[in-house]
């Protein structure tokens, strides 16, 4: 617990720049470049290889987060496609439309069997309830998958508008060879693939 609140101070404090403090074992100086301790090897701290300090990306044109959002929301895709995420926006084409084709063909066997229900006879209302309870428990599995994947998303475009000038990580794909298990024959083909 005192780890976690000095680590906490410390952090703090770091922020605000050069900072000394007075620790039980020797004195502590801590600034932006270096930590050092009276009883402790030196640590020097590169801000330069640090991710978070990687100057943003002001050459890209991005979209605004909210339109990326509303554009989602309304056309499947849109939103990924106005981020330039083109693969998303095809996954998300695709599985918004199949929901959507899917959701559609539910309610209308939703609908012919609660009519039938409503219509048949005293001696077969028991097996049209439940097939109008079955067509009904789909028809709302699927209205909930497909409003799941809308707001997953917007919730992607909007992300990924925010962090459109953000330093990109080149992605790398290799594919190594190895040997087999120790002690039995064959290899291994490794395919491995960074983003």
């Amino acid at each position: 617990m005192l780890g976690a609140v000095l680590i906490s101070t410390l952090t703090i404090m770091l922020s605000s720049g050069d900072l000394k403090a007075a620790s039980g074992e020797g004195n502590t100086t801590l600034n932006d470049n270096n930590i050092s301790a009276g009883n402790q090897d030196q640590a020097d701290i590169n801000p330069d290889a640090l991710y978070a300090d990687q100057p943003l990306d002001s050459a890209i044109k991005a979209q605004n987060p909210t339109l990326a959002l509303f554009k989602s929301m309304l056309v499947p895709g849109l939103g990924q496609i106005g981020n330039k995420k083109y693969i998303k926006a095809g996954v998300i084409i695709l599985g918004e439309g199949a929901l959507i084709a899917t959701l559609v063909h539910y309610i209308d066997k939703t609908s012919k069997a609660k009519e039938a229900f409503e219509q048949g006879d005293e001696a077969e209302v028991p097996k049209l309830f439940r097939k109008y309870q079955s067509a009904k428990d789909q028809r709302n599995s699927t209205a909930w998958f497909t409003g799941t994947l809308i707001f997953l998303s917007m919730f992607d475009a909007y992300v990924d508008a925010h962090l459109a000038h953000f330093p990109k990580e080149k992605g790398e794909i290799s594919f190594d060879v190895v040997p087999g298990r120790p002690g039995g024959d064959g290899i291994s083909l490794i395919l491995s693939c960074s983003f």
